[in-house]
């Protein structure tokens, strides 16, 4: 095999008891005694990439810890890493000789005597020994070392300290020296050793290390396992250094616990198991195995083939693709081509992939001569195996078994992926298709995603379709009943006369459009007139999710109560067209009004010449409602003869005669009639008597920036065009931007909230989303902007409706006035104007960063040079991301101001 640098290395490295004593970095005593006693068998090579309990998946320093552990360079113990543990001066030693890869036996440093206050635990000395002689360590430095408390040794090693010794490892000692007088740019700059302030800057330039904070560095802060195994493993880069358990090569195949790579022509092949780690090379995320992809360029660091750390460094597949006519197949797998009257052969082998034209796996000798088939195959062996022969016209015909992925109704598509190889083939169906589970009959649109299925296809169309197991699927019917104890729903098939039963859940999702949170009482079921209905069944033929979608209730609003007869529960009524009709209500009657909603609190309401609303099917009222309110848009005052008119969502005109009603409008705290305008939603509270107003609530909504807030009180103090007021939320509905419930401890001051009122009560607080990058593409004619937001998202926004450019103060609506590549902040008004503000620039030399400040070279005196900056400061060149420390004197760069603060720098 081959290191990364394509180099041969087989001889073996001999590792002394004394070596294998630091194989734990960061452990006791104790633990060193049992390395050395096991020192036969240990040694630097052993495989070291088990999965550590306590670095969990997505935890920052993951990458570099599992790649070191590869290297042999660091190691766990007990099956844990410890990456919080500090590291001891004596271990960063270790571990830097180990990173250079420099070898180390009993005889190592014999000609080096260590300075008499350096003190080391005993297999720590030809390293620390060693070290001296490779000037990783300034000796006269450090035999200044004076502490009798704790040896040199044993010294917990300084974030500063750490980074000298790096910084010598690599080979920079004369960038440090040479950088000895410049500022970091730090904060706490002026705690650094004086002698190592080149040294940390050198790191900081070259991306070894960043500050624990946007603007502070904490030289004498320790240093932890997770930490040191990062800046190690960004230090690779610069380095020239063959480990011999690493190997780069393209991926042949990747299957079965296996990973074949070609290195210089020739395959190795790797195990992979639980235990493999899988990285990109520029990304810290980890990754699964189904990442790997055949003929890609990938980094394999393990030992006795099996494979403990792979990363892939550079994820274009290496294919040529060029096509043919199929011609036949012949003995020893060799397939024939036509080819200009002559014939053209090529070999292929046992993982050579044969496709119909929707990438389904087919058998080859299906293939019908003359068809025109695409080969693929690989460019970096010598062999350039062909690993597909895809047919690009043909007809398909198999019975096999898959899970369902996708249904497309318009198209008539079904997508199923293949038990059998994991490919995914989509067909046609037609009305001859049949689709069935447990002997019922279904439609494709009942098909959910994740169902198991036999499927038998001919003709490339689906013929047959037979649920074996099913995730979800949907039947769609008339509710007919539904169980006093919930445990039971019946209900009729669309196009079917025959009644079916299922169990429920314990608690089946309900939806019922208009309603927030509704429950099985809310369901309409009839014999002939329920709801109609979307039913989810889940793999246990239990009913999971009931979704109304049609009801054939009819309604009358504002009826007039002619009689109620409490016996029989009769409700007499007049309708619209002051004609009679007879309602008769039961326990399953939803009622709601001022009194209360139970048919016991609202029986006195049910008298004559009163009005009501009421939903019914047949004559069995559904719900009935004591009108109490209206809710709705103004279309009429007339001041003359004290005439409200409103016209409420269902399109009705209702007239409320009033006098002198109470009137509700948030920042007024004295309103009257004059204030309400035609257009206004409000909310109108009828007397007892039904007759006219007693008070009139306008609906309104505005956005607010929170000021602060009190959650222990639920109150909210917030700002509106410079007013500032505050509200309780202890009764209101709040949401994020997204529509999820939070708390008010969850709101932050500066964020911006839309609070919806109904008169002056708070009903709905949501926040607001601010979208702040750079502009990529402008769509005038859209109506839609394309924006690069800080995370280097691409967002589209659709600014349909009225948008405002704001653009130091100049207000727009054209939307061709904001160029590609001006920074904006982005933001929906509270009546859904899209609000652009293009932010502030200028164009400087930078000077330096201090206390969460930049400091910038002015042009003259006049100008300002010193400028805030955001806590969420983005800093980059091109579309890479920088610290602001990495920034140098004179460095040309491009500032970008939202709110006075620094948000964004481009360094040119």
């Amino acid at each position: 095999m081959v290191s990364r640098q394509n180099k041969q290395y087989h001889s073996k490295k001999v590792v002394s008891a004394v070596m294998a004593g630091l194989m734990v970095m960061g452990a006791g005593a104790s633990t060193v005694a049992a390395e050395q006693a096991s020192a036969v068998t240990v040694g630097v090579n052993a495989s070291t990439s088990s999965v550590f309990s306590d670095v969990t998946s997505g935890y920052w320093g993951e990458k570099y810890i599992y790649q070191l552990a590869a290297q042999g360079i660091v190691r766990g113990e007990n099956g844990k890493f410890r990456p919080n543990d500090p590291v001891t001066q004596q271990e960063a030693v270790t571990m830097a000789i180990r990173f250079l890869n420099k070898q180390v036996n009993d005889s190592t440093g014999t000609s080096t005597a260590l300075p008499t206050n350096m003190n080391v635990s005993s297999y720590a000395v030809p390293y620390v020994k060693l070290a001296l002689q490779q000037n990783l360590l300034d000796k006269k430095k450090e035999s200044g070392y004076s502490d009798t408390k704790v040896t040199w040794g044993a010294k917990k090693a300084t974030r500063e300290w750490v980074l000298e010794v790096l910084v010598r490892s690599i080979g920079r000692t004369s960038d440090a020296n040479a950088a000895m007088n410049k500022s970091t740019g730090f904060a706490d700059n002026a705690k650094i050793s004086p002698d190592r302030i080149g040294y940390v800057s050198v790191a900081v330039d070259l991306g070894l290390a960043q500050g624990v904070s946007a603007n502070k560095f904490d030289p004498q802060g320790a240093v932890t396992r997770a930490q040191l195994a990062t800046f190690l493993s960004r230090a690779q880069a610069h380095i020239d250094v063959n480990y011999d358990n690493q190997y780069e090569g393209y991926v042949s195949t990747v299957d079965s616990g296996k990973l074949e790579i070609y290195i210089d022509g020739k395959p190795s092949t790797f195990t992979l198991d639980g235990s493999t780690a899988y990285f990109e090379k520029d990304s810290a995320k980890r990754l699964s195995v189904s990442d790997i992809k055949p003929y890609t360029k990938v980094m394999v660091i393990g030992k006795n083939n099996k494979a403990d750390y792979v990363e892939i460094i550079d994820p274009t597949q290496k294919v040529e693709s060029f096509e043919r006519i199929y011609a036949r197949l012949s003995p020893n797998n060799v397939i024939w081509f036509d080819s200009n009257n002559t014939f053209e052969e090529l070999s292929y082998d046992a993982n050579t992939l044969f496709l119909d034209q929707n990438g389904n796996k087919i058998d080859p000798s299906t293939m019908a001569s003359g068809s025109v088939v695409t080969v693929e195959r690989e460019t970096f062996s010598p062999q350039k195996r062909v690993v597909a022969i895809r047919v690009k016209n043909g007809l398909v015909n198999k019975t096999a078994t898959g899970a369902v992925q996708a249904v497309d109704t318009v198209n008539k598509t079904i997508s199923i992926k293949d038990g059998s190889n994991n490919t995914v083939d989509t067909f046609k169906w037609d009305d001859g298709t049949l689709i069935q589970y447990q002997n019922q009959l279904m439609s494709p649109s009942e098909l959910k995603a994740g169902s198991v299925v036999t499927y038998t296809v001919k003709n490339s169309i689906l013929q047959k379709i037979e649920l074996s197991q099913s995730v979800d699927h949907t039947v769609a019917g008339m509710l007919y009943n539904v169980e006093s104890n919930g445990k039971t729903i019946t209900y009729k098939r669309n196009n079917s006369s025959q009644l079916e039963t299922k169990f429920m859940v314990e608690k089946p999702e309900i939806i019922i459009n208009g309603m927030a949170k509704p429950t099985l009482d809310d369901l309409i079921a009839d014999a002939t007139s329920g709801d109609k209905i979307e039913l989810t069944i889940n793999g246990e033929d239990k009913v999971s999710k009931i979704q109304v979608v049609g009801r054939q209730t009819d309604r009358i609003n504002a009826a007039t109560i002619v009689s109620y007869d409490t016996k029989k529960r009769w409700l007499t009524v007049s309708d619209d067209k002051s004609l009679p009709r007879v309602i008769v209500l039961d326990e399953k009657t939803k009622f709601d009004s001022s009194a209360g909603v139970t048919l016991a609190s609202i029986e006195r309401l049910l008298e004559p010449g009163r009005k009501v609303d009421v939903s019914y099917i047949g004559n069995r009222a559904i719900s009935l409602e004591v009108v109490y309110k209206y809710e709705g848009k103004v279309i009429a005052i007339n001041a003359a003869t004290r005439i409200l008119t409103i016209q409420t969502d269902g399109g009705q005109n209702i007239n409320i005669p009033y006098s002198i009603p109470r009137v509700e409008l948030y920042g007024k705290p004295v309103a009257s009639m004059s204030d309400i305008k035609i257009g206004d939603e409000v909310s109108a509270q009828l007397t007892n008597s039904q007759d006219s107003l007693s008070s009139l609530k306008m609906k309104s909504s505005l956005q607010f920036e929170i000021i602060s807030t009190e959650p222990t009180l639920n109150r909210i103090r917030v700002k509106n065009e410079g007013i500032t007021s505050e509200f309780y939320a202890d009764k209101v509905i709040l949401t994020d931007e997204n529509g999820h419930s939070i708390r008010v401890s969850d709101l932050r001051p500066g964020t911006l909230i839309n609070v919806s009122f109904v008169g002056t009560t708070p009903t709905a607080v949501q926040t607001v989303k601010l979208t702040l990058g750079q502009i990529t593409n402008v769509d005038s004619a859209g109506n839609k902007l394309t924006i690069k937001d800080f995370n280097g998202t691409n967002q589209t926004i659709d600014t349909a409706g009225k948008v405002k450019i704001n653009r130091g103060g100049v207000i727009s609506t054209n939307l061709n006035s904001i160029p590609v590549n001006d920074r904006v902040e982005i933001r929906k008004d509270v009546d859904g104007t899209t609000i652009v503000k293009v932010l502030d620039t200028i164009s400087r030399s930078y000077w330096r960063y201090e206390n969460g400040d930049v400091f910038v070279k002015r042009k003259n005196t006049t100008e300002n040079y010193r400028f805030p900056a955001a806590s969420n400061l983005y800093v980059h060149q091109g579309d890479q991301n920088l610290s602001v420390q990495s920034l140098k004197e004179n460095d040309n760069i491009v500032l970008y101001f939202n709110n006075g603060a620094v948000v964004e720098i481009v360094k040119q």
